[in-house]
């Protein structure tokens, strides 16, 4: 029999219930739990999912977790899930907070924890067919090569973490190392400078031993909720928003909240940069782009040098003017 899910609204609110195939089938917004596993020296515990399971078979996952079923709450859920996919029992559950993700494929509210162990971990109930510990960053080298297979749920959540600065989890240097990997795949020569805290865009332009005019403000504008574009600006110039909707034939165009920008790119703002983001959104680069450019790195402090004639080539960008006047 299939089981009884909870369905929610984007705040976790139970408004519903389902049997888990047509959740499945129907990809119904339903409650999830998920608790990353540490240990005592901040390793990361990974595993391998059953071919079996009816969503991301045979994918990687730093989260133990699953559905959560009517009548449950989300500490008991995750106290059920961890058992039976980790069997581990007793530990105390930090909570992080929700995680929203929607796809094609499953549309799920997570309650999000984290839970330090040092035992024992033992595959209960088969949904799990291997595990090991991983530091973070060896899990941001992993989570770096598009061929591994990961489940998306939880590379949003790591991303949302690292970006949040929730404990250590920037470790995991997820934005850079996709910046860096997506440049080296275009065949992109680039510098990569890192430098401390700035507060202004001259201030950046300071610390990366560059003029203003060639720091590169990477502006992700919204034409629908499904559709987006990276508009590359010079650090002197500012979008001139009539140019761009001619350009693009709308008649509107807005910038979306952060929290969104991080959901369709991957990249928190002020970081965000087209190199490596989640979603390959066609480019659009204004005209007076020219010599070597620094433009965000994915991750704050980070920043990639590289020739705007070679850039704008390699992502295959609109060049058009589509600015003004600082």
């Amino acid at each position: 029999m299939s089981e009884i899910v909870a369905l929610v609204d984007r705040s976790g609110a139970v408004v519903g219930q389902a049997p888990r195939d047509v959740v499945r089938r129907d990809n119904l917004l339903h409650a999830a739990t998920a608790v990353l596993v540490r240990d005592p020296t901040g390793r990361i515990y990974v595993h391998r999912r059953s071919p079996d399971k009816d969503w991301a078979p045979s994918h990687h996952d730093a989260a133990a977790g699953g559905v959560m079923t009517v009548g449950e709450t989300p500490d008991s859920s995750a106290t059920r899930e961890l058992a039976e996919e980790l069997g581990i029992e007793g530990a105390a559950l930090r909570p992080l907070g929700l995680s929203v993700f929607e796809d094609a494929t499953t549309r799920c509210v997570e309650h999000v924890y984290e839970t330090t162990w040092d035992g024992p971990v033992r595959f209960a109930d088969a949904e799990v067919v291997w595990g090991a510990w991983m530091t973070l960053a060896d899990l941001g080298a992993r989570l770096a090569d598009p061929a591994w297979p990961f489940v998306p749920d939880t590379r949003l959540l790591l991303t949302r973490l690292a970006a949040d600065g929730v404990g250590d989890y920037r470790d995991l240097g997820l934005g850079v190392q996709r910046a860096v990997a997506a440049a080296t795949a275009l065949g992109l020569a680039h510098t990569v400078t890192r430098h401390g805290p700035v507060r202004s865009l001259e201030e950046a332009a300071a610390a990366r031993g560059v003029e203003p005019r060639a720091v590169v403000k990477t502006i992700v504008v919204r034409l629908t909720d499904d559709d987006y574009r990276f508009v590359l600006v010079p650090g002197d110039r500012e979008i001139a928003w009539p140019k761009l909707r001619a350009l693009l034939g709308v008649n509107r165009v807005s910038m979306p909240s952060a929290e969104v920008a991080l959901e369709v790119t991957g990249y928190e703002r002020g970081t965000i940069t087209p190199l490596g983001a989640t979603h390959a959104w066609p480019v659009v680069a204004d005209a007076s782009l020219a010599g070597p450019m620094s433009l965000g790195g994915g991750a704050p402090g980070v920043a990639l040098t590289v020739d705007a004639a070679a850039l704008v080539t390699a992502l295959g960008a609109t060049v058009a003017d589509v600015t003004s006047a600082d």
